[in-house]
């Protein structure tokens, strides 16, 4: 079965096979890119370790570049440049993985020209957040779809949900990070009632947040990763300025003082 190849710009998606005929050869990419930090104090053997980090790594495409006419190979390849590069990220897509999207910036093109209107080129890219998402995220369907969530991205067989009314639930993220909301995107929303202090813990992480003043009906309350907001208006002054996380598996949530609950969890699986 042939590889599809895309990028998606500023949330429009490009076929590059479509596109260009082009025939995707081998996609080829490195392994993780481990940072390990060290300090040394004076006076004691060794080192001590600190929270490791994971680097950029790079990811090439060999593919095979074809025009009907030779007058056209010049034509495309000048509209394939035009495509590749761009000076905001985007996301490279194939269908060797295609449940997970990178985060790109174009770091070079090869070309062995082979005829008039046949080359191989080799697209490289450099992954800069050193890791992969998922195409979908965790409200992109109310039933997980496959062609968002491939075989072996850590999903289980629990039905795992991201809407819930009652006030102690399961989050379950499946991927390879934890989401850090002040690194990652992870939008928290909340409808309900009470008479002041909502109060948010993930009793697996041990978070906590607190919204101090009441809660109407009509409200909405929106913790868009590190910022909070209630009917769109920022409202961190009102809070207790805590942040919700999430680690790796399952996260127990318990959201209390609070009535005619309704809350949705959205964000996306992270991978090595």
């Amino acid at each position: 079965m042939a590889t599809s190849l895309a990028l998606v710009i500023e949330g429009k998606t490009y076929m590059l096979n479509e596109l260009f005929d082009l025939e995707v050869g081998e996609v080829s990419r490195e392994p993780p890119q481990i940072v390990n930090n060290y300090t040394e104090f004076a006076g004691s053997d060794g080192a001590r370790t600190t929270d490791s980090n994971f680097s950029m790594f790079p990811i090439s495409i060999l593919c095979h570049f074809r025009t009907k006419t030779a007058d056209l190979y010049h034509i495309k390849l000048d509209e394939l440049m035009e495509l590749i590069y761009q000076r905001s990220e985007y996301f490279l897509v194939h269908s060797k993985t295609p449940g997970k999207k990178y985060r790109v910036h174009p770091s070079g093109v090869g070309i062995d020209r082979k005829a008039p209107g046949y080359a191989d080129l080799t697209l490289e890219f450099d992954v800069f957040r050193g890791y992969s998402e998922s195409i979908g995220s965790t409200l992109s369907d109310t039933i997980l779809d496959c062609e968002k969530w491939q075989f072996g991205q850590g999903l289980a067989m629990e039905d795992y949900r991201y809407i819930h009314t009652k006030n102690r639930f399961i989050i379950y993220n499946g991927g390879s990070f934890d989401i850090d909301p002040r690194e990652h995107q992870l939008t928290i929303t909340i409808r309900g009632q009470n008479e002041g202090e909502l109060v948010i813990n993930n009793i697996t992480t041990g978070d906590r947040f607190i919204y101090y003043p009441a809660l109407s009906s009509t409200d909405t309350l929106v913790i868009d990763s590190a910022t909070p907001r209630i009917n769109g208006n920022p409202c961190g002054r009102s809070t207790n300025h805590g942040l919700i996380s999430l680690q790796k598996g399952e996260n127990l949530i318990e959201i209390s003082n609070t009535s005619h609950l309704d809350t949705k969890w959205d964000f996306s699986f992270l991978y090595k």
